[in-house]
């Protein structure tokens, strides 16, 4: 059973109220992405209304992650070839990451050290996610969901900067979770924030319980894309792969095999495999910083 969540302060709930609104298609196209009798046409048509979101969408689509081995010029043939549900994720994903993408002078996390985190985190769970024979049309909502899985640490860092320094400075000087430091803090952690940002938003439930329950020890197969996201997360952070101001790896409880079918062997393999699928998932780091 989940653990209550406590009470977001309201200064932090008025924070999120004045986030600023990114694509106002994105909207759209999550209500699009659960109707059953969407087209491609339908997904086109909604994210041509956003110039500046099709040419992410399209740069994305020929970056070296996809490895098309083909000059992808319109949003109908990036669906063509990616398929309905990977384009739809990749308008979703570049829309929200681009505009929380964070910078400023000294923030409390670098920006490019937080995504690249991010970004490996993301990599990870599709792997993982292939390697559990997952169809291939879910695996790219595994990487989204390794992807937005921080998003709260963004609000954090825009209510208030200098207290989460001294959030993230408490955590590494007693070596205890970061979680820890930002209720100590903010009287919630960024879990916390990231569910009430993802609801706000209107974003899949599966994925607001990703974002709000990543630090929670998975309990079941139902939880397959909280395991891989805590999983990747572990890793990142293991092997050094960016910043998320958390050096602390949580605990797993022994092999996931039991719970999702995850044994070490496949884990062991995603960790050999980060630094390679990393270079070319840099592409989405790149994409996010223009």
């Amino acid at each position: 059973m989940a653990a209550l969540r406590p009470v977001i302060p309201v200064e932090i709930e008025r924070a999120a109220d004045e986030m600023p609104t990114f694509s106002p298609i994105l909207g759209k196209v999550e209500q699009l992405s659960r109707e059953m009798n969407t087209s491609p046409r339908d997904l086109i048509k909604v994210v041509m209304l956003d110039p500046v979101l099709t040419g992410k969408v399209i740069k994305l689509v020929n970056s070296s992650f996809y490895g098309l081995g083909q000059q992808v010029r319109s949003l109908s043939q990036a669906v063509l070839l990616l398929g309905i549900n990977t384009v739809k994720n990749l308008a979703i994903s570049t829309a929200m990451i681009s505009t929380l993408f964070t910078r400023g002078k000294g923030p409390p996390l670098n920006p490019e050290a937080f995504w690249k985190h991010c970004i490996g985190t993301a990599v990870c769970c599709k792997f993982l996610a292939r390697a559990l024979r997952i169809p291939q049309d879910n695996q790219e909502a595994f990487f989204i969901a390794g992807l937005i899985h921080d998003i709260g640490k963004i609000l954090f860092i825009k209510t208030n900067p200098e207290r989460y320094k001294k959030a993230i400075s408490e955590s590494h000087r007693l070596g205890v979770a970061l979680t820890f430091a930002e209720l100590s803090h903010f009287g919630c952690d960024h879990t916390h924030v990231g569910g009430l940002l993802a609801r706000k938003w209107k974003l899949d439930e599966t994925m607001a319980d990703v974002i709000e329950r990543h630090h929670d020890v998975p309990e079941n197969r139902d939880a397959i894309a909280r395991s891989l996201v805590t999983v990747g997360n572990n890793l990142c952070k293991q092997d050094l792969i960016g910043n998320s101001g958390n050096s602390v790896i949580e605990e797993m409880s022994g092999d996931l095999s039991d719970q999702i079918g995850l044994n070490s062997d496949i884990v062991q393999q995603a960790a050999n495999r980060l630094p390679g699928e990393l270079n070319k998932a840099e592409a989405f780091l790149n994409i996010f910083q223009e």
